[in-house]
């Protein structure tokens, strides 16, 4: 969780796009707030109570005045977790439109649609750009609790998931955490903004937790000195991407400053979808000018905002959280960043600014010119302090506490002191040591005397700006010190793990035994066996006893272990090639899915099964461009896909998602990628364009077009009722939506099976096919009018044909639209189709 080791954890806006809406009875679709999530209702249980008044407002100009007027019912217990937010302004629909789906029901019954007692007219909840998957409609009675529904919690300081908070050791950092507190208590002519730098290892992140609660402890005359507080890290979904930064220090700084707290409320309350917007226009609503219009601005007490590890912002907030790579501009991503501070610096504000990075190059210069030049303060952590001092201080501590517990004299070990000499002052290579002679199946004075003989005579000298080669040399004797007959199962279950944090795989439970209990049954070991492979690594992971309910994704206890595993000119034999255990999960998902046939639809699979079939999607999607450029590795993996019985899995994969499963769900949307497989499957590889090849390719992207229509046939036109959760249906109906909004581009779109199934549903596809329409109409706020609304007239023109009991229906998805009976094109109505 934290990069430190020397921690010590004490106990432009869219015109309306309604189609021929009466202003009495017509849906309306709200369009006037720029670019909302489709899943918006999906925080709302019951109808939306609108006085006449706000109603003739929002047909007049679009309900974005709602959200401010209207007094919703929002129901809170319905506000999970955000899993992006705030997109830029030119987005691309196919590159997130899809994550509107992933948690609600909002398309699972009629219920786009809140009808008001004072008025017939159904509303449609509306877009706003972004990924934030909440409702913009915010209760007159709490803005801040919307706020704190789209804030990236696990990143502030007393956060759970960071708890025990990282701190330094006592009696340890002591002169850089003086010169920080010293630094934000000086009165005149300090800059504003410092920046502490350090290579990984010296305690970054512990500096930043000790400063903030020894301000905390300190009488100043005013509560909360540290305002804010954000610890990027790249392991975490919500935490390694700058979406929720601005949201997270709004909400802190409303808590934190009592003045502050009504004027960031009403900014909520006046512009809710202000936490959709890009992250500078949130900056300015949010917080700057909240903050001006404090009548006594001048009188209000300085506080401290600290963001700690920039370096670990490693996505843009213009990228989906599900569809989350390594971005190929994390440098811009990271500058972005030091912008956003730079400009409430700018505004003259009560705050300061504490920044702690690694001193990356781009950083450095960042920091070191232009508009920052004058205003920062540097401070090297690597040249402050007495790091040799600190260590041995730590060592003597902790080796005496272990003699305490073997009952033994507490008295110096004869390695002591080669411990200390050997660590160069990195707290992070004696720590290491630490945790692997506290063993309680060990004998500690012999393990210590081991590594310590085991060491390189002369440690090279680790400046800065160098590798740790002892600390490497370390990680590589705890390695070769595990028995030689278990290391290869040892790889395996590390390389596991890898993948998993690589693709951002989805469990059920991400307690770390419950994950590993999937793995082994995903790769067909022996129950137990992961975490008996990785117990001899409890001095660089967390495992062992008291570890069984940790995250999975807070297994490393330090990152430079992951990075030393990552690097082969590093670990050596030790290596973990983290593309090829995403191929080899893929594969191993492939085989679990075999066992999935039309004949088993409806029945319970086994949690393997379900996990493969929510994850398979999402590793291919990662190995697009990296592992899938083999021909060795896709043609093998093609295979397999052509040897599924693809149409069940994807029925499955939609009877199997259920909230309670996932925090997120990953149908199998990337496999219809504005509906071409061929993109999905093959649009990366390097094909060598030999005939087998070719063909290879062809059958796969075929194999999965007539599979996904087979599908989505298959559940609008079912014989016996299909399993399907509430939340299911939401997400079916949308992708289904999407699905045959992309076949109209193709020629004789109306043979296709879906198509044809949407407007002769079966009777247990009826409240199916309502919802995939009500999706359909979402989808003209995407600009897609054209293309979107001759399928609709084509679906309400084969019902009427058909006397579809859809339009006679009080929830009928047509109703209101007064154009929807005209031609799709003079030539279809000519040709009598």
């Amino acid at each position: 969780m934290s990069d430190d080791p020397n921690v010590y954890h004490h106990d432009h806006v869219p015109q309306n796009n309604c189609y021929g809406h009466s202003s009495t009875s017509a849906p309306i679709h709200d369009s006037s707030i720029y670019g909302s999530d489709v899943r918006a209702l999906a925080d709302f249980n019951g109808p939306i109570n609108v006085p006449n008044e706000v109603l003739t407002l929002a047909q007049i100009g679009g309900i974005s005045e709602v959200s401010a007027l209207a007094n919703a019912t929002w129901t809170q217990n319905h506000c999970p977790s955000v899993s992006q937010a705030s997109h830029g302004e030119n987005e691309d629909y196919n590159g997130y439109i899809h994550h509107q789906q992933t948690q609600g029901n909002w398309l699972a019954e009629p219920s786009t649609v809140y009808y008001q007692p004072s008025s017939n007219a159904p509303i449609f909840n509306g877009v706003i750009n972004g990924n934030v998957h909440h409702s913009s409609h915010v209760s007159t009675l709490d803005g801040l609790q919307f706020l704190y529904h789209h804030a990236a919690m696990g990143a502030v300081h007393e956060s759970d998931e960071r708890y025990p908070p990282p701190l330094c050791y006592p009696g340890t950092r002591e002169v850089v955490v003086g010169r920080v507190i010293g630094w934000y208590l000086g009165k005149h002519g300090r800059k504003k903004i410092m920046w502490v730098h350090a290579p990984l290892g010296y305690g970054k992140t512990a500096v930043a937790g000790t400063v903030k609660e020894k301000l905390d402890a300190m009488q100043l005359g005013f509560e909360n000195p540290v305002g804010a507080t954000f610890f990027f890290w790249r392991s975490s979904v919500e935490r390694n991407s700058p979406a929720r930064f601005i949201i997270t220090l709004a909400y802190q700084l409303a808590r934190s400053i009592p003045e502050l707290c009504p004027l960031i409320d009403a900014a909520i309350k006046s512009q809710p979808d202000v936490v959709k917007m890009k992250l500078e226009m949130q900056l300015l609503k949010l917080i700057v000018e909240p903050f001006k219009s404090f009548d006594n601005l001048a009188t209000m007490p300085n506080r401290l905002v600290i963001v700690d590890g920039i370096d670990e912002c490693i996505n843009s907030d213009r990228e989906s959280l599900l569809k989350k790579k390594y971005a190929e501009d994390q440098e811009l991503v990271q500058i972005r960043v030091l912008d956003l501070i730079h400009c409430l610096h700018s505004h003259n504000l009560p705050l300061s600014f504490l920044i702690l990075s690694r001193p990356e190059a781009w950083i450095k210069r960042h920091l070191e010119s232009g508009p920052f030049g004058d205003v920062v303060e540097p401070l090297d952590l690597y040249k402050v302090g007495d790091h040799m001092n600190d260590v041995k201080r730590f060592v003597r501590v902790e080796l005496s506490r272990i003699a305490k517990r073997l009952e033994e004299p507490d008295e110096e070990w004869p390695e002591e002191k080669a411990l200390v000499r050997h660590s160069e002052g990195h707290m992070v290579y004696a720590a290491t040591i630490i945790r692997h002679i506290d063993d309680e199946y060990g004998d500690p004075r012999q393990l210590l005397k081991d590594i310590i003989e085991s060491s390189p005579t002369n440690s090279p000298d680790m400046s800065h700006s160098t590798p740790f080669s002892s600390l490497y040399e370390l990680y590589r004797q705890i390695m070769r010190s595990c028995p030689e007959r278990n290391r290869s199962l040892m790889m395996e279950v590390l390389g596991d793990v890898m993948a998993t944090q690589y693709s951002y795989l989805y469990f059920w439970d991400n307690a770390h035994n419950a994950v590993l209990g999937v793995l082994d049954r995903l790769s067909k070991r022996p129950p137990g066996s992961g975490v008996k492979a990785l117990r001899p690594l409890h001095a660089v992971l967390h495992v062992g006893r008291g570890n069984e309910n940790s995250d999975i994704r807070e297994l490393f206890i330090h990152s430079s272990f992951r990075e030393f595993l990552e690097s082969p000119h590093l670990s050596f034999e030790f290596a973990v090639d983290a593309e090829e255990e995403v191929a080899r999960l893929v594969s191993a998902m492939l085989d679990r899915m075999m066992s999935i046939t039309t004949d088993t639809i409806g029945s319970k699979l086994e949690d393997v099964c379900v996990f493969a079939l929510h994850n398979w999607c999402r590793n291919w999607y990662y190995g697009k461009k990296t592992w899938l450029k083999s021909k060795t590795t896709y043609l093998h993996v093609l295979n397999k896909v052509i040897a599924l019985d693809l149409t069940a899995c994807i029925i499955q994969t939609y009877c199997s998602l259920d909230r309670n499963l996932y925090d997120e769900y990953e149908p199998p949307y990337d496999l219809f990628d504005s509906s071409e497989p061929s993109k999905f499957f093959v649009g990366s590889m390097e094909l060598d364009g030999c005939a087998d090849t070719l063909s290879i390719a062809h059958t796969v992207t075929s194999h999965a077009q007539s599979s996904l229509d087979n599908a989505f046939t298959f559940m609008l036109q079912a014989t016996t009722p299909l399993a399907l959760s509430s939340d299911a249906v939401g997400v079916l109906a949308w992708d289904c939506g999407l699905y045959s909004h992309g076949v109209t581009s193709r020629p004789n779109w109306r043979e296709y099976k879906v198509v044809r199934a949407l407007g002769t549903p079966g009777p247990n596809g009826i409240d199916l096919c309502k919802a995939i329409l009500s999706a359909l109409y979402e989808l003209l706020s995407y600009n897609l009018q054209e293309t979107t609304y001759n399928l609709l007239k084509h679906i309400y023109k084969v019902m009427v044909r058909e006397k579809n009991p859809i339009l006679v229906s009080k929830d009928n998805p047509f109703l209101g639209d007064d154009e929807i009976d005209e031609p799709e094109s003079e030539s279809d109505y000519e040709s009598g189709s």
